[in-house]
């Protein structure tokens, strides 16, 4: 299977002699494959996984899909299991959202909230797992960056299946594409001097609570991790750009700037896509700074950067479907988070 290609024969020669020649090499050509991204949104926002609704049936699949899919780019599982065994799961409990459906349209009205594990007492208590798998970097190994996304959605009402493929099925198909990406070079040896963690929460659409108990809960310190790269929503187009659609939004915290501007450099460098700041400010009336699970991240001080193409009429609608992805410029967005954070793992 095709993991990342390389736009011509003569730059695929220079690409390998660059690879295997400097002690810091430059992948600045290699892409996210976009038949390895098509696959995994086709499979996740399909109707066997009944819309990935955390705490459901179909949840519990995706997290196996992803599992399997860490394992197979043999990333490191980060979950303490038992005293000499790890897992690519993190298992919480909490007590489910309220859905509220208007026609089609599926809002939040309550919030899911963390527990305790359920009791004669609180017998709604529910579990769900966060999914995670490490790549151990070279000589700055105990720094971590992580990539993230959330893999859930709104699951089902009636025969109404809520398939998510953009929310958020693009950015954990962004997640995993990136990490094959990455084991195709750690198979040529070449690896990152940083540790790249791929980390997928459930619980979004509910509070943030998935990546909230992971903050609470990480295997790492928190001044480990460097930063967070969080993809929701990246392949589709919004009204804004239905005439230009070579962008990406891009949302940072107010102080981070060393990362927005790596991310400005990759971009630069390799898929040149336009970066658009409308929602870069924690006042934006559409509050996306507060909308995902990097907002957790930011809240412990962590430098954070999400990336997302914006909202459309299909957004929390059964019409979000897998069909109607642009895959090229989902590609592109993807291929711009894996040299972002190559950049950031590979310090000069």
């Amino acid at each position: 299977m095709q993991i990342f290609y390389i736009r011509s024969a003569s730059i695929l020669i220079y690409a390998v002699f660059t690879l295997q020649c400097l002690a810091q090499p430059s992948v600045s050509e290699v892409w996210v494959s976009e038949s390895l991204l098509k696959k995994h949104v086709y499979t996740l926002a399909s109707d066997s996984l009944q819309g990935r609704e955390t705490g459901t049936i179909g949840q519990f699949r995706a997290a196996g899909y992803c599992l399997e899919t860490f394992n197979k780019n043999h990333l490191q599982p980060i979950f303490q299991l038992d005293s000499v065994g790890g897992s690519f799961l993190q298992k919480y409990y909490f007590t489910p959202a309220l859905v509220s459906f208007f026609g089609r349209m599926a809002v939040v009205a309550k919030r899911s909230e963390l527990s305790n594990p359920p009791s004669a007492e609180n017998s709604q208590v529910l579990f769900a797992h966060n999914v995670g798998g490490l790549l151990v970097g070279t000589d700055l190994k105990n720094e971590i960056i992580i990539i993230s996304a959330h893999y859930d959605h709104l699951g089902k009402q009636g025969n109404l299946i809520y398939n998510g493929a953009d929310d958020n099925a693009s950015g954990t198909a962004s997640v995993l594409a990136i990490a094959a990406a990455f084991d195709s070079l750690v198979q040529q040896g070449i690896k990152p001097r940083r540790s790249i963690l791929f980390l997928l929460f459930s619980g979004e659409e509910g509070g943030l609570i998935g990546s909230q108990y992971f903050v609470a809960a990480s295997p790492f310190a928190m001044s480990q991790i460097l930063c967070n790269l969080n993809v929701d929503m990246v392949g589709r187009t919004d009204w804004k750009h239905r005439k230009k659609t070579n962008y990406c939004y891009l949302i940072t915290g107010k102080s981070d700037t060393e990362l927005k501007q790596t991310i400005e450099i990759a971009n630069q460098q390799t898929v040149k896509l336009s970066i658009d700041y409308s929602y870069d400010s924690e006042n934006d009336p559409s509050q996306f700074y507060y909308r995902s699970d990097h907002y957790n991240f930011a809240k412990k001080g962590i430098p954070i950067a999400f990336f997302m193409d914006g909202e459309h009429p299909d957004y929390h609608q059964p019409s979000d479907t897998a069909d109607k992805i642009n895959y090229n410029i989902l590609q592109k967005r993807a291929t711009l988070i894996f040299q972002s954070a190559w950049m950031m793992a590979n310090p000069k």
